[in-house]
């Protein structure tokens, strides 16, 4: 009697596991065949259902070995997806205030000169906006410049939001942070333009692309065409400039001529942001 008992409790416990791995087996097929039926979704035609696999028959050992092949087939399934990710990614383009790019890191220099005080509203609009198109495929650095209030011949201050001379992956943590530095300029406005020395300190960044935004005219060379000829020189085409007059800049021909010939010349562009 204790024989026959024992022997019951043999069979149960391989009903069981012959149960638990065709449990397995149905749950993974069906992860693998809903990858397929997504994709199907998007297609006018769908494609003929793939066949239907009864575990049930099978061995518990059968049954090891076509739950092993499914999870096999479904980590390449993932990592599929994932590949397919990380392409779309590299192919995004940021689209930005009619300004579309295919570049992935950017030093952006914001104007603290006393006049931008009056365009603070639109400059943290506008960097809102910037900040709000990136991801993770992006990395970015922000620089704010002013010159002295008196003497031109005082270098200019720089502050960097990340470390100088580093780039920061644009994730949430770091989107949020750009946005709390770029916030926290309000009522700091002061001094010139020095626009050359700052563009000059941007082009020794490891980035694709430079974005300047600003209201007025350069205050550290007396000639703008002089910055266009030496930072078009310098920058040797490694770089797409992109220049943003804030403001009432229609007022002003020759900022809106200084920052469209220096775009033009390293391909960017030039857009105006007003009220």
């Amino acid at each position: 009697m204790k024989r026959r008992q024992r022997d019951l409790n043999v069979f149960t416990i391989s009903a069981i596991d012959l149960f638990a791995c065709a449990t397995g087996a149905f749950i993974l097929l069906a992860l693998v065949l809903f990858q397929h039926y997504r994709k199907a979704e998007a297609k006018p035609v769908p494609p003929d259902p793939a066949p239907a696999v009864d575990t049930t028959a099978m061995s518990p050992e059968e049954a090891k070995a076509t739950i092993a092949a499914l999870k096999q087939a479904l980590a390449e399934s993932k990592q599929e997806q994932k590949d397919m990710r990380l392409e779309a990614a590299k192919n995004r383009q940021l689209a930005f205030l009619g300004i579309v790019t295919k570049a992935k890191s950017f030093v952006v220099l914001i104007d603290m000169s006393k006049s931008m005080r009056d365009y603070q509203h639109l400059m943290l609009r506008t960097v809102d906006e910037l900040i709000g198109q990136m991801d993770t495929s992006n990395s970015c650095q922000f620089i704010t410049f002013q010159g002295h209030v008196s003497d031109t011949r005082i270098p200019p201050k720089l502050t960097t939001w990340a470390n100088p001379g580093t780039l920061r992956v644009m994730d949430d943590a770091n989107r949020s942070s750009a946005t709390e530095f770029v916030h926290g300029l309000e009522g700091r406005f002061d001094g010139g333009t020095p626009t050359y020395q700052v563009l000059n300190a941007a082009l020794e960044y490891d980035a694709d692309a430079i974005f300047l935004l600003t209201d007025g005219e350069p205050t550290d060379l007396d000639y703008w065409q002089d910055i266009v000829v030496r930072i078009t020189k310098e920058n040797g085409g490694r770089k797409s400039i992109y220049s943003i007059a804030l403001g009432y800049y229609r007022k002003l021909p020759e900022l809106v001529d200084f920052l469209d010939t220096l775009s033009k010349e390293n391909n960017g562009k030039f857009l105006g942001v007003s009220e």
